[in-house]
């Protein structure tokens, strides 16, 4: 019995180091098992619906995703307000393991730019102006995430909605939207996910119009009350992207919209006292050929829409 007695200790020791040990490897297997997927990270622009700006600098000192810095990124300054229709530059790469994104930030140099000149961020006019971009805050913590995927090349676009970041003031000083309107005026999708909306208006300046834009909304979501501005002077605030219809041949293209239903609002502009700045004049009555309808487009990943409309009128604000 004593003998027993003295084994049955030991016997409770061993089972609960084998278990500890069971456990720890597991714990070994979850996190070192966990493989990455080299990702590129590139920047575009919805453009900004002001005549009076001819470019926006924007200084980046640090990129992070999920709390990592992209590889052997250094501080650049970059002509955002360039890279419409499609057109992206490359940040640079990291490694990520698939599943969503959990943060995406931008850092941002208002003090000087990669030369070390000042400002860092800063709007250009067409008077050849430098107005410094003001902003209280030098990180941008984008509100949206993304999906990494195992199989096929990832890409995420980083869509600096400039039309919906910076504000103009009376006095004609430029700023960053307040902190929390910034997060949200930039989002982030895998081309891997994303298609395009193209199209041409037969005729874009019938109504007398300087400039149309096309938005783009997720199918019911877009209200009339969408036309008034906000607290920071922008309005069509819920759009996921917007373009300018060109004027000489009326051909317009939505670029990096994730894969869903979508439906399109038209907007007319004018400089009605030649100051520079286009005021709305209201939406447009389109008349869309074919089958499809502005109120329901689906979009798939990696496929392209093209639509053919003309103006039928201008509904009045």
């Amino acid at each position: 019995m004593s003998f027993l007695k003295n084994l049955r200790p030991t016997l409770y020791f061993v089972m609960f180091s084998a278990l500890l040990s069971c456990s720890t490897d597991d714990d070994n297997v979850d996190t070192e098992g966990s493989e990455t997927y080299s990702t590129d990270i590139y920047l575009t622009d919805s453009p900004i619906d002001n005549a009076e700006v001819t470019g926006v600098f924007v200084t980046i000192a640090d990129v992070k995703v999920n709390g990592t810095s992209i590889d052997g990124f250094s501080k650049t300054t970059i002509d955002v307000s360039t890279l419409t229709e499609g057109s992206t530059q490359l940040l640079g790469n990291i490694d990520l393991e698939a599943g969503t994104t959990s943060n995406v930030v931008l850092v941002l140099d208002n003090e000087t730019d990669a030369s070390g000149n000042a400002p860092g961020s800063y709007v250009l006019t067409s008077s050849g102006d430098k107005k410094a971009l003001l902003t209280g805050e030098s990180q941008i913590n984008i509100n949206d995430n993304a999906e990494i995927f195992s199989s096929g090349e990832n890409e995420l676009v980083i869509d600096f909605d400039l039309r919906k970041s910076i504000q103009q003031n009376a006095e004609s000083n430029y700023s960053f939207v307040s902190n929390s309107r910034l997060s949200n005026s930039l989002r982030v999708v895998n081309t891997i996910e994303a298609g395009t909306i193209t199209g041409t208006v037969s005729n874009s300046t019938s109504t007398g119009a300087d400039a149309v834009v096309v938005y783009a909304y997720r199918a019911n979501s877009y209200s009339e009350s969408e036309m008034q501005t906000d607290n920071n002077g922008v309005a069509f605030t819920n759009a996921v992207s917007s373009t300018a219809v060109s004027n000489s041949n009326g051909e317009f293209s939505l670029h990096f919209l994730e894969e869903g239903n979508y439906e399109l609002v038209f907007a007319s502009y004018e400089d009605t006292d030649n100051d520079g700045r286009l005021e709305l004049q209201g939406e447009l009555q389109m008349n869309l050929t074919g089958d499809l309808s502005l109120n329901d487009i689906q979009v798939s990943s990696n496929s392209t829409v093209n639509l053919n409309l003309a103006v039928e009128g201008l509904l009045d604000l």
